[in-house]
């Protein structure tokens, strides 16, 4: 993803304003050293000097990924933070990359991967950002589509599976669509037998 990001900084000039959002992860213990990773990731490997959790407003570049999408979900809902993000993706200003956890907020519902995944709740959607809808899509964003991690149990659909998320899309209102994003890099696929 390198030379996907250095592309996109380049487009924004001398100097950008660049801000990571950690708030998907501001909860963990090791939370600083993830930012302290990060600021060192982009400043070695893209040429930015990243601010750790500022100001969304008037960012030129703004990331946000891993960690607990309700979580980021809940704090972005009570503060500007997600107006903001509503504003840059709506105004189309600047760069705007989530991925991961923070992926997870931008549709019309949220995907509480941790309540389902680690702690037993029933499969269910949370109310999302829809961040996308000023694009025209009324989507789910379900991010590590493709993920195998599981070994002997399904972690595809963001650690759902295939049965949580056929029940989940059941309870999607009429017209939204899962917008599934597959894990970089992608994993070699196997055809079926005689294809």
């Amino acid at each position: 993803m390198v030379e996907v990001h250095r592309s996109a900084v380049r487009a924004l000039g001398e100097r950008p304003r660049a801000v990571l959002l950690d708030t998907p992860y501001a909860f963990q213990e090791n939370a600083a050293d993830i930012s302290v990773r990060a600021r060192g990731y982009f400043a070695r490997s893209v040429g930015l000097d990243v601010e750790i959790g500022g100001d969304v407003a008037g960012a030129d570049w703004i990331f946000s990924g891993p960690g607990s999408p309700t979580y980021a979900l809940d704090q972005w809902s009570r503060s500007s933070v997600r107006a903001d993000l509503r504003g840059r993706v709506a105004g189309g200003f600047g760069v705007t990359v989530l991925a991961s956890a923070a992926a997870c907020t931008t549709g019309v519902a949220t995907v509480p991967v941790y309540e389902i995944y680690k702690v037993g709740a029933a499969p269910h959607w949370r109310e999302g950002l829809d961040l996308l809808a000023a694009l025209g899509l009324r989507v789910v964003v379900i991010p590590h589509y493709d993920n195998a991690e599981g070994g002997t149990h399904d972690t595809r659909y963001c650690y759902l599976g295939e049965r949580r998320l056929s029940r989940m899309e059941a309870d999607l209102p009429a017209g939204v669509a899962v917008l599934g994003l597959d894990e970089w890099p992608p994993r070699p696929r196997r055809c079926p037998p005689g294809r």
